[in-house]
């Protein structure tokens, strides 16, 4: 049950950047929301949306066309805060410990870009990342996840501006996790292989998992058209970012 391909014609372009709109002005409406939906956000990615973006997003949210534009700020942000850090002291040991946060992948991303600036080399693997810091305040288990981390949020990043561009699924499955340094499955990110990352770049993209999804939420096959993609595709994806919840139970 594959899409047409509409998104190719005059009109298709049109329709695209038509539900685009609506889905920014959708977006804006979930802001809006925030302190009422509080209570109701699961997972960790929305808490994590909540804790280091919302404040952001009220201020600079009109300024921005896009949440690859939002991440792209706060690895930034890391990138100097580290740079200022390891340049300072000299000591990786201090940037991992204080720089460096677990649970921030643009954090993550900006360190190891960092280290292969720094030593104009590719590192390989958490091993080879130990030998060329000489890290000791974290395990080699803890830098082998780090790396991961970061060549994951290139890689969802990569896809979701893909996205935003009007990629179709057939050109979302041309972006491989290999090109950017993961192997076929990986652990300890909120995907683990290409499949289910681009599962939950649609999500977040058509705000199928979003709190206000319970009131906003698209029509599936729709997006299936819009993007060319099997409608199992889209039920796999509502599956997978709405565990626990049926498609279809509150009226969408």
């Amino acid at each position: 049950d594959c899409g047409s391909s509409e998104g190719n014609t005059p009109d298709g372009k049109s329709l695209h950047k038509e539900r685009q709109t609506k889905r920014t002005k959708d977006r804006e409406t979930y802001t809006n929301y925030r302190k009422q939906l509080k209570g109701v956000f699961t997972g960790y990615r929305i808490a994590y949306f909540h804790k280091h973006y919302i404040t952001e997003v009220e201020s600079k949210y009109n300024n921005m066309s896009s949440k690859t534009e939002i991440k792209d700020s706060h690895y930034i942000k890391h990138l100097k805060e580290i740079r200022e850090v390891y340049e300072e002291s000299k000591d990786w040991d201090k940037v991992i410990t204080t720089a460096v946060y677990s649970d921030v992948e643009e954090a993550q991303e900006a360190f190891i870009d960092y280290v292969e600036e720094t030593y104009q080399t590719k590192v390989k693997d958490g091993k080879h990342l130990q030998e060329l810091t000489g890290i000791t305040e974290e395990t080699l288990e803890g830098l082998e996840e780090t790396l991961i981390s970061s060549r994951y949020s290139k890689y969802f990043r990569a896809l979701e501006t893909a996205l935003e561009g009007g990629a179709t699924y057939p050109e979302l499955l041309k972006i491989k996790p290999q090109d950017f340094g993961l192997p076929k499955n990986w652990s300890g990110c909120l995907s683990s292989d290409q499949y289910s990352s681009i599962l939950w770049a649609l999500s977040f993209e058509f705000l199928i998992n979003e709190p206000g999804g319970l009131m906003l939420l698209p029509d599936l096959r729709s997006i299936a058209q819009e993007i060319q993609a099997p409608y199992s595709v889209l039920m796999d994806c509502y599956n997978l970012t709405n565990k626990g919840k049926k498609y279809g139970a509150t009226g969408d």
